[in-house]
């Protein structure tokens, strides 16, 4: 294993519980829903399921059920002790790179599925995750993170925009594929003094000053509203890329 992808696996096993904590925490239902509407398109149940990067199970309680295999990948093994308490008998758990993972894996799935992939970049990573499948190819991404008071004063996450380089590459390779957009709103109170302290060490005391007072004018708090959109790009492998590759 190369040092980048040793010190990739340390990063997210040291992350491991406080990822954990942060998925548990949300409120946007985004597995559920996701379940229910694979269960509307009938692309679930399924007989062989892949959860590529699967994290510490984001999606597993949901979706396990629905496949009579179901095999979660992922580098981090304190990230996979933490799936395998939610784990049924039918859920195998992978401890492999990504990249060795698409290099040696020889099995196709009736589904193949990765959600928030941070490895999942290039067009070559994408038709190999598009290859382990014969039947449907899923790829969940957030799309849209944006609230009212600090987004104005932060730089957009370019993650946001893989959706459309995924798009981008399948296209070039004539494969149609259709999306699906889940869509969260939430509010919050946010207070004076929670808004200076997370961005002070992004502004001048000046600048800061300047956008506190744009933001709150004479008011100690604010309501603040957070917009979560995720999308799903799913679509059937034509039966002669099984056959003779891409």
């Amino acid at each position: 294993m190369s040092d980048y992808l040793n010190e990739l696996e340390v990063f997210w096993d040291e992350f491991a519980e406080e990822y954990e904590v942060i998925q548990q925490e949300s409120i946007f239902p985004i597995a559920e829903e996701l379940r229910d509407f694979l269960l509307e398109e009938n692309i679930l149940p399924c007989q062989s399921f892949l959860d590529l990067a699967g994290g510490s199970g984001r999606y597993l309680p949901s979706l396990q059920k629905y496949a009579a295999h179901y095999d979660l990948v992922d580098l981090s093994r304190e990230m996979l002790k933490i799936a395998k308490a939610k784990a049924d008998a039918n859920v195998r758990l992978i401890k492999q790179t990504q990249e060795a993972f698409l290099a040696t894996n020889k099995q196709r799935y009736d589904v193949a599925f990765s959600a928030m992939n941070p490895a999942l970049q290039t067009k070559e990573e994408l038709l190999a995750f598009c290859q382990l499948s014969r039947g449907w190819c899923l790829l969940l991404r957030v799309v849209k993170d944006e609230d009212l008071l600090f987004s104005p004063y932060e730089e957009s996450n370019p993650d946001l925009l893989l959706n459309e380089r995924y798009k981008d590459f399948l296209s070039a390779r004539n494969l149609s594929y259709r999306t699906k957009r889940f869509s969260y709103t939430s509010r919050e109170t946010v207070s004076r003094e929670f808004f200076q302290d997370y961005f002070a060490d992004d502004f001048s005391t000046e600048a800061l000053a300047e956008i506190t007072q744009k933001t709150f004018g004479d008011e100690n708090e604010r309501v603040n509203q957070q917009f979560l959109d995720f999308e799903l790009i799913y679509f059937q492998v034509p039966k002669a890329y099984n056959e003779n590759g891409f």
